[in-house]
This record gives structure tokens, sequence and C-alpha cells, in this order.
């Protein structure tokens, strides 16, 4: 009886030391399969960034996009770090390659990509896709006429006026030659600015007043590639005169203005490229919100 005793304790302790191995190999399972696809994908890709992209990209884009030099949004920082954190916050910079203005933006008031560096945010881009578990490319509208009406659908009033948007309108010109709602109160010259705030919001998501925020893109063989901001707004003020010609009265929008704009203008067409457009907001229905015929 007493070697039958000596014999189930014996078992007893290899069960438990069994056991405990057992949850030592789960636990350690465990641990490696949280850092698997999910953080280990976002490590990847951040990683990337900050090893391959950031240094490569600053020489072009740090410029004008660490301030708000020539009203451009600021989404680069004072390191490689910050940069990122800054590009995680700006609606839609980290998205498909096909969406994100880092590719699509070309040539714009500052210098577009070179392919080499084209190629590295394009591969950096698709680990956080996979990382992320981003929606892929749903596509572009098929042609200028449905790409400006689904801008204009996707624009949000709300946001307009948070952005402060409306007080664009009240833009003085040099020499007190009045401000843009003085010249374009009734849609002249395909700007349609009016002291109304609800009807220049209406009239500015229509055609051909919509072109004062964007214009199309076409491929190299001649197709619709999609849509970027025209910033007609922001450099019609400081463009180039001919002597004794009709030309507009120079002025200068605010850099917070510009800065702005340039946001609401790249936000909705990244809404309208990622299919996020919902809950959009209009003025209030009324009869002074109504655009004039």
């Amino acid at each position: 009886m007493v070697q039958t005793g000596k014999g189930m304790r014996a078992m007893f302790l290899l069960l438990v030391v069994g056991a405990a191995c057992a949850w030592a190999c789960g636990s350690d399972d465990e641990n490696k399969g949280s850092s698997g696809s999910g953080g280990e994908g976002g490590s990847e890709a951040k990683k990337f960034y900050l090893e391959k992209v950031n240094g490569t990209i600053e020489s072009t884009c740090k410029e004008c996009h660490a301030s708000v030099k020539k009203g451009a949004p600021v989404f680069f920082g004072a390191s490689g770090e910050a940069s990122y954190t800054a590009m995680e916050g700006f609606p839609g910079l980290i998205s498909a390659p096909s969406l994100s203005p880092l590719v699509q933006k070309g040539i714009h008031s500052g210098p577009a990509l070179t392919q080499t560096q084209t190629d590295l945010v394009t591969q950096w881009l698709k680990l956080e896709v996979t990382a992320r578990k981003l929606s892929a490319d749903p596509g572009t509208p098929k042609n200028l006429r449905a790409a400006f009406k689904a801008f204009g659908d996707c624009m949000d009033y709300n946001r307009w006026l948070e952005l402060k948007l409306d007080a664009i309108a009240a833009t003085t010109t040099e020499n007190n030659q009045g401000n843009c709602i003085s010249c374009h109160n009734y849609g002249q010259a395909s700007l349609w600015m009016s002291q109304s705030k609800e009807e220049t919001f209406l009239m500015m998501k229509e055609f051909p007043y919509i072109q004062r925020l964007i214009i199309g893109r076409v491929s190299p063989d001649g197709a619709f590639d999609g849509l970027e901001a025209s910033r007609r707004i922001l450099d019609k003020g400081t463009e180039a005169q001919q002597p004794q010609s009709n030309s507009h009265p120079r002025y200068s929008v605010s850099s917070e203005l510009a800065g702005n704009l340039n946001t609401y203008v790249l936000e909705t067409i990244s809404n309208v490229a990622a299919q996020r457009c919902v809950n959009v907001t209009l003025p209030e229905a009324g009869p002074d919100a109504q655009p004039r015929p």
C-alpha cells in the first residue's frame, strides 16, 4: 500500500509538471500571436516609412508641408516619428496608393514626387493598407462630369463653416477695389460668392463654380484619371498680370484660410474616393438658403 501511495504521488507530480509546461507553451504561443499579422504588420509599415520613405520625400515635401507655406496643409513634423503621427491624423493620406494624395497629387504649387519617391511611398502605403485592413480602391468616377457631381454631393456644410471658409467671400483686394462679394455676387466669371453664406456654399457645389475648387486630371493616354485641387481661389490673386490689361485686382487669402481650403478640398476628394460621403450636412432649407435661378 505504501508503494502504491508513492506511485500515485509521483504520477500526480508528473501531471502537475506537464500541465505547467503546457500552460507555458500555450502562453508563449499567445504572446507570439499577439504580435502577429495585425500588430507586426503595422510596425513593419511604420519601420519602412521611418527607414526608407521619410528621408526620401522630406526634400520635396517638407518645405511647404511642415508649415502653412503657400497655404499647404501641414503633415510633416520635426522628426520622422512626428511626421508619421501627423500623417496618421490627416484624413486620407494613409490609404490605398490610388486614393492617397501623397501619390495622386502630382505637380501642384510644389513639385511632384519623382518616380523613385512614388515607388517607395506606394510600397509603404500597401504595407499600411494590409496592416490596418483598409478598404481596397473602390475606383474613380468614369468621367469628369460624374466626378464633379460626386465631389459636390460630398461637400459638407458644417465642415465648411468649421474651417471658416465662408469668410473667404469677404477677402479684400489691393488698393480698396472691393472684396469678392462686390463683383461675384451673381456668379460673374464663374465664381459665385454672395452675401448669403448658405447660397455661396450651395452654388459652389455646382458646375461651373465647382471648378474654383477642383479640376480633372487625365492619364497619358488622355483618359479621365481623377480630381485634384484647382487652387483658383488661392492663386488668382497673385498671378502675374499684364500691363494695360483688364486684369483681376490683386489679393491674398490669409495663410489660415488658404490652408483650411486646401484641407477641405483634399478631405472631400479622399472621402469621395473612399466612399465615405455619409451624413453630409447642407444649409438649413428655407427661402434664404435657396440658390438663385
